[in-house]
């Protein structure tokens, strides 16, 4: 569930180039002898602003999809100026798709990082822990599946560049974990491609329609008690065996 990043081979797949080399950024002679402060303190600010309209993006596009989403509101969540925003993203698509760089990155350093600590583990306690880390992942950024989940609703442009580019090298390292799995008998039985979804949307579905479940149980879903029964139930039907 840690697969390496997509391609990005052709001029599409190329992440976002944001901003530019700005009379912001340069430091002088004379305060790069001193430290450099004078330089670095613009650029800080410039890469704080950015920060802070890549999270107000993530969410608002989460909640109202690419369509229902505006720049203004985008730009008062972060609590920066709307004329700020075209000097670090040229449009709403280059946006939308730095937005959703920033979610497979997030995704992928989370997963890679968990990959890297198992490394050295037998092969069935490593697929259910990653299984274990992704449903963390979820409860803990629930914003992540309803973004991608708005936007696979409908096919268009953005859609195929995140598939090409973000869903499909996960697609593939999952289908290819499943097969495994099941070749080596702890593996849910079925075809791969359903137990992707079965096991994607069982994972993050309750995580991003945790305002129903609240009103519905009265409990946060996020509570730690839940998140580890939610792993131990997901375990049990897509990989049994050792418990790793």
């Amino acid at each position: 569930m840690g697969p390496p990043s997509g391609d990005r081979g052709c001029r599409d797949c190329e992440p976002v180039r944001i901003g530019c080399a700005g009379r912001t950024d340069r430091v002088s002679a004379k305060s790069a002898k001193s430290g450099g402060d004078s330089g670095r303190r613009p650029q800080q600010r410039s890469q704080s602003t950015r920060d802070h309209l890549l999270t107000a993006a993530i969410e608002i596009f989460a909640e109202r999809g690419f369509e229902g989403a505006t720049t203004r509101e985008i730009a008062r969540r972060a609590g920066v100026a709307l004329a700020a925003l075209p000097y670090h993203f040229k449009t709403k698509d280059a946006l939308w798709r730095a937005a959703a760089d920033q979610i497979f990155a997030r995704y992928h350093e989370r997963l890679g990082r968990r990959l890297a600590e198992l490394r050295d583990t037998d092969e069935i306690t490593r697929t259910r822990q990653l299984l274990r880390e992704f449903v963390w992942f979820a409860a803990e950024n629930p914003e992540v599946h309803r973004f991608i989940l708005l936007e696979g609703t409908r096919r268009s442009e953005r859609l195929e560049w995140m598939v090409r580019t973000h869903i499909r090298p996960i697609f593939r390292f999952v289908t290819e974990a499943v097969e495994q799995a099941q070749q080596k008998g702890y593996g849910r039985a079925g075809r791969p491609e359903h137990l992707y979804y079965m096991m994607f949307g069982a994972a993050a579905t309750v995580y991003s329609l945790g305002p129903e479940f609240e009103l519905l149980t009265g409990a946060s879903a996020t509570r730690a008690e839940f998140v580890e029964a939610h792993v131990a139930s997901l375990l049990d039907v897509f990989y049994r065996g050792n418990e790793g």
